[in-house]
């Protein structure tokens, strides 16, 4: 093969269908300098000719020296004169082929060519004996004498979905046959980059048109004329091969989505993140319409990546358009990309194609003398343009020492007014702080027992009073648990007493809790607004969902020092279960409806499948809308939603849990500092700050430590 040409053929053919892609490279682009295709009138591999030369039948050589000519009957035409020829039947006269035709247009000894193999073909041992005796074993077993001796075979361990596998070509390829046949026809040299079995080029190409793909699972379907396969990618590792049943040659968009989804039924995968589509079929309708039945899988046509189309050309090209030509342009890439990492080696030319296409070179002793005149001549301009060379370099280096210089110093003159005005800040920070110091406090307690007392309904306060830094409070309330929650709600929260009564024969319980009057970090304030302002200003977020990994710095000042801290945002780990919400009073026990549709979603979320636990919560909300379970479906609804990275949507399941003073509301405020986390907001802090101060001894202020602890060890993923 050649090393780095500039110019590829593509030619693959498809059951009738016959096209063709010519690609220069020029750096990283490659540019379309034309395409062509031609339906024949039938079949190649249908053909007589093609019965006789399978695999199940004798194999025929192409090499003549191995033919036996007694055994074929040879026919012979006759020299006809012009007026002769009108009353020849068609077969008689002299015709150019549909093949040789389209090949003329395009100057192929110019570039490489890259050609398809016919799929049936193709054997394959079994996936792991890759060994050379296994490989030669293989060979052995189905290749006959009169195949080895022609030497118009040949096999590759190829990278398939089962792991290392041998495949061997031992049938006809008479593609390759007929573009020789055109080249010694036309008397015009052409080289053969490599010829490839459809999976092995068209999965290399979905890998390297993606860059990376994306992790979960992830679909390729090529539809083409006759061949048509939907590849199972997953974390970017081909795993699954599953032939695609339509037996239409032009079927409507629903019938190839139904076709696709008894595929992957048959395959049992759970639903795919994306779908990649190419070939004849592949158009933007078939994506709309695909991605019109999936809320949750993206549809999209394979993409061609550093294609440049001239500018001149009127033909229209477009995505769309150049979908039939996927194969074609796949085998061009390949052979002008020969050592990217995402092609392999493997070619299914014959060797004796391979070993005539090596160049030798053989140098004569006649020029012995000429060479070293060239030599001599060569090394004293070369010493002279080096020296030259060598004193531009140091006029140059002198140049750029000198603009480094005066650039170094006008970045000190800018550090310098930098470390001024932060020490201006702190001065005027440190005097904030002084004239701040214990004020506040009230409106800090105020606060406090007004979210406190909100969350908790049904409480009443009877009398407030301080003691020293100690408060005491005195209230009422109608629920035996609220004492504990409202206690757990107040910084240092301690119950002193708790007595029940009866107002007109209602159970009322009065209690008196004692806690810590809140002190105001007015330096830890002053930092985060500084800290927003700043992050606000160099980078504005983004809408959607953030990137998996972003690291952004967030100042905080600190015994009159600035330190860096560097979170890496992402998802944290699962809650643990005993920090999960569950469903509270007696509704499912007295309503057998309820408890039957609340079970329903609680499996539907253990499966996982986001349109099935979505739909599930759906149909309950909107059946018990007023149900104290309402703000417990939405929280499982925005985890899942959370977990699976759709975090705008987990955002908008979760909104009416926050305006909501409930039982779920310190668990709805855990999931959206989550959310905050995972979308790189500031603000996460001040949430898990705020939600660690009011519920401290509730399981979600308990998993508010835990999260914290993980964000500080970069667990995020």
């Amino acid at each position: 093969m050649k090393k780095q040409p500039k110019e590829a053929f593509g030619i693959y053919l498809d059951g009738n269908i016959l096209r063709i892609v010519h690609l220069r490279k020029d750096g990283a682009e490659f540019y379309l300098m034309g395409s062509d295709s031609i339906e024949l009138e039938n079949d190649w591999y249908k053909s007589d000719q093609a019965k006789a030369n399978s695999a199940n039948a004798e194999f025929i050589p192409l090499d003549s020296s191995f033919m036996d000519a007694d055994g074929f009957d040879v026919a012979e035409l006759e020299e006809v004169g012009p007026s002769e020829m009108g009353d020849l039947p068609a077969q008689g006269r002299l015709e150019v082929s549909q093949s040789t035709l389209m090949l003329s247009r395009f100057p192929l000894s110019e570039g490489v060519i890259a050609l398809n193999i016919h799929d049936q073909h193709i054997l394959k041992d079994v996936p792991g004996k890759v060994k050379r005796g296994d490989l030669s074993r293989f060979r052995k077993q189905n290749l006959n004498v009169a195949q080895r001796k022609a030497a118009a075979w040949h096999s590759c361990v190829v990278e398939a979905e089962d792991g290392p596998q041998h495949w061997l070509h031992t049938g006809p390829n008479l593609l390759l046959d007929t573009l020789i046949s055109y080249g010694q026809e036309s008397s015009t040299k052409l080289y053969f980059q490599h010829a490839d079995a459809n999976d092995v080029v068209l999965t290399e190409y979905y890998r390297y048109s993606l860059g990376e793909v994306p992790d979960g699972i992830n679909l390729f379907v090529y539809l083409g004329a006759e061949y048509r396969k939907l590849f199972i990618f997953q974390d970017g590792k081909w795993i699954q091969t599953h032939p695609v049943h339509i037996t239409q040659e032009y079927p409507d968009p629903e019938i190839i989505y139904s076709k696709l989804a008894l595929a992957l039924d048959s395959a049992q995968i759970r639903e795919p993140e994306t779908i990649v589509l190419a070939g004849d079929l592949a158009s933007n309708q078939l994506v709309d319409y695909m991605n019109s039945q999936s809320m949750s899988t993206k549809s999209s046509l394979l993409h061609f990546p550093d294609l440049v189309i001239p500018s001149a050309s009127e033909d229209g090209y477009n995505e769309q358009v150049l979908e039939p030509y996927s194969l074609a342009l796949a085998l061009a890439y390949k052979a002008l990309n020969s050592e990217d990492e995402h092609f392999s080696r493997c070619t299914f030319l014959p060797n004796k194609i391979v070993d005539s296409q090596k160049e030798l070179r053989v140098v004569w002793h006649g020029f012995i003398v000429l060479s070293l005149i060239f030599i001599l001549v060569f090394y004293t301009t070369f010493n002279y343009l080096r020296f030259k060379q060598e004193i531009r370099e140091e006029a140059s280096k002198g140049q750029n020492l000198t603009f480094t210089l005066n650039k170094l110093r006008a970045e000190n003159a800018v550090l310098e007014n930098l470390a001024a005005e932060i020490e201006e800040y702190r001065n005027t920070t440190r005097a904030v702080s002084d004239m701040l110091k214990g004020k506040n406090r009230w409106t800090e307690l105020f606060h406090i027992i007004n979210t406190t007392f909100n969350t908790h309904r049904d409480s009443w306060i009877s009398n407030l009073k301080q003691s020293g830094e100690k408060m005491n409070i005195s209230g009422t309330t109608s629920r035996r648990e609220n004492v504990s929650r409202l206690a757990e709600g107040l910084p240092g929260g301690k119950i002193n007493s708790v007595s029940r009564s009866e107002i007109r024969e209602q159970s009322v319980y009065n209690f008196e809790i004692e806690f810590n009057l809140p002190e105001v970090d007015w330096d830890e304030i002053i930092s985060n607004e500084f800290s927003e302002q700043s992050t606000e200003t160099s980078t504005a977020p983004s809408s959607g969902s953030a990137p998996k990994y972003r690291p952004v710095s967030s100042r905080s000042p600190k015994n009159g020092q600035n330190k860096v801290k560097v979170y890496h945002y992402g998802i944290l780990p699962n809650i643990e279960n005993d920090y999960t919400p569950g469903p509270i009073g007696d509704e499912l026990i007295n309503d057998e409806d309820m408890k039957a549709e609340y079970l329903r979603f609680v499996e539907s979320i253990g499966k996982g499948n986001m349109l099935e636990y979505r739909l599930a919560a759906h149909l309950f909300l909107q059946k018990y809308p007023h149900s104290q379970l309402a703000s417990l479906i939405r929280w499982w609804v925005a985890y899942r939603l959370y977990l699976d990275r759709e975090l705008v949507a987990a955002r908008n399941s979760l909104r009416p849990n926050l305006v909501k003073t409930d039982y779920y509301l310190p668990y709805s405020k855990l999931l959206d500092a989550r959310i905050s986390f995972a979308s790189a907001e500031s603000s996460f802090k001040q949430k898990y700050e705020e939600l660690s101060r009011q519920y401290s001894s509730s399981p979600a202020g308990r998993q508010a430590a835990i999260d914290l602890q993980n964000i500080e060890a970069g667990n995020a993923r």
